[in-house]
């Protein structure tokens, strides 16, 4: 009767074998929900750097260009300089500037240049241009726009959030602060704000 009793528990059952793959294939679902949520979480932070380095290369534009107000001889006053900056419905970057002349500012003019001055509005027809359009290749539907209020300007980058899956439990990371800058609850934004 020993004998018999040993034949009998000798194997590993159907069952058993399905009991175990159910439970390592929950944990694999697991893992894999995980992943995806970190590859949101990465792309949202990614975009948000991405952002950040766009809003301070037009900020650095923008203070860069102030020397235009000391070239001798120049009528440009600070208020004029912050104006060719401001745009509260965003850069439109559809149409390129008929030159570039950045580099050429202060100098001879040159009758390559939009209406063959070198002056301020060349340069910032190109530097919005430019970024804007930066922001238009990195960033999901990336968008730039400059707020004044009188004594500082604000630099806001824009693009569409990463989407969260739902499905997944998962959030989808905004923030609340840019709807009422920019108009829109599913974009998200960084600002940077600088004196020129």
């Amino acid at each position: 009767m020993l004998n018999k009793n040993l034949k009998l528990q000798s194997g590993v059952s159907l069952i058993e074998i399905l009991v175990t793959t159910l439970i390592l294939g929950i944990g694999l679902l697991g893992v894999a929900s995980l992943q995806v949520a970190s590859v949101s979480s990465n792309q949202e932070g990614f975009f948000s750097s991405q952002a950040t380095s766009i809003a301070e290369e037009l900020s650095s534009r923008i203070r860069a260009s102030k020397v235009a107000e000391m070239i001798p001889g120049s009528t440009l006053t600070h208020d004029a300089y912050i104006a060719n900056y401001v745009d509260n419905a965003g850069y439109d970057c559809a149409v390129a500037p008929v030159m570039y002349c950045r580099s050429n500012l202060g100098a001879v003019p040159d009758v390559a240049c939009s209406d063959g001055v070198d002056d301020l509005e060349d340069l910032t027809t190109f530097d919005k241009w430019d970024v804007c359009k930066i922001a238009e290749n990195t960033l999901p539907g990336g968008k730039v726009r400059v707020l004044s209020s009188g004594w500082r300007l604000s630099v806001v980058v824009e693009w569409d959030s990463a989407k969260a899956r739902a499905d997944l439990g998962q959030q989808t990371n905004i923030n609340t602060d840019c709807a009422a800058i920019i108009g829109d609850a599913e974009k998200n934004c960084v600002v940077v704000e600088i004196l020129p």
